[in-house]
């Protein structure tokens, strides 16, 4: 169910397709509000009062009180355990799981491909077509990840290769997009576990190489989260009306802080 919105000035409800920045009720700007510490309009208001805080996506700041306000205005909740319980210790968090490198991960890869493409020449495959050439897409992509990495290993892709060109769009495909269709759980169950298992090594690579392309060119994915974020046409591309971004058509990404490509949102 869709939370609703509320104006921290007036608490009332704010429709989310209002297409205005400005609360219905009281006149203030709640939806696209300019950041005070970096100047950029990025905040939507309406979160301090559902979470007692907003981050600036652009500076990530917090901010915990709105303008005229001492103290931000919150919903109450209802508490979802009894107050003795709160009271007690708590458990560690646990630690973060190390996770293999590129490397590593291409390794255990190419280990299991093998297996994968044993098992899409199995009889129950030769006679569906259609799903020999659904294994056929899935291995042509993990031949174009290798492919990939060979050209990262040799160092051929630099900060002024990200901006010249179209070269962009394939690393998004390859490292920021699910590689395995939905139409994947159509296959025979003993197909299914090899394609999870390259599929896992595979989504692991992808995680070490957006370390990397971060690290060593500063490439990172457009922070946008759909029904939270603030429509910002100065980063986005907006199809529809509206103050919040519903839903992302493309995603945008950052080149140490500057624009490379704008994202495509519908509001």
């Amino acid at each position: 169910m869709e939370l609703m919105n509320v104006c921290p000035y007036c608490s009332e409800h704010v429709p989310t397709f209002s297409g205005s920045p400005a609360c219905p009720h009281c006149g203030r700007a709640i939806f696209d509000v300019s950041c005070p510490h970096c100047s950029k309009r990025t905040l939507n208001l309406t979160l301090i009062a559902r979470h007692g805080r907003v981050v600036c996506f652009s500076c990530r700041s917090e901010v915990t009180a709105v303008p005229e306000l001492v103290a931000p205005v919150t919903i109450p909740v209802e508490q979802p355990f009894p107050a003795q319980e709160l009271m007690t210790s708590t458990r560690r968090a646990p630690r973060p799981p190390v996770l293999p490198t590129a490397a590593e991960a291409r390794a255990t890869l190419e280990e299991n491909l093998v297996g994968l493409e044993r098992a899409a020449g199995d009889r129950e495959m030769l006679t569906a077509p259609d799903l020999r050439a659904l294994i056929a897409r899935y291995l042509d992509t993990i031949s174009a990840v290798l492919i990939l990495d060979d050209v990262m290993q040799r160092g051929e892709i630099t900060e002024e290769w990200l901006r010249g060109g179209d070269h962009l769009n394939g690393l998004i495909r390859l490292c920021f997009r699910p590689l395995w269709p939905l139409e994947g759980a159509l296959l025979p169950p003993a197909v299914q576990a090899w394609v999870l298992i390259v599929d896992d090594a595979a989504r692991r690579w992808q995680f070490a190489r957006r370390q990397w392309l971060f690290s060593e060119c500063g490439l990172q994915l457009m922070p946008i989260v759909p029904g939270v974020t603030t429509i910002n046409r100065t980063w986005q591309e907006v199809e529809g009306h509206g103050a919040v971004v519903q839903r992302i058509i493309t995603p945008g990404f950052l080149l140490h802080d500057d624009i490379q490509c704008k994202a495509r949102v519908q509001a």
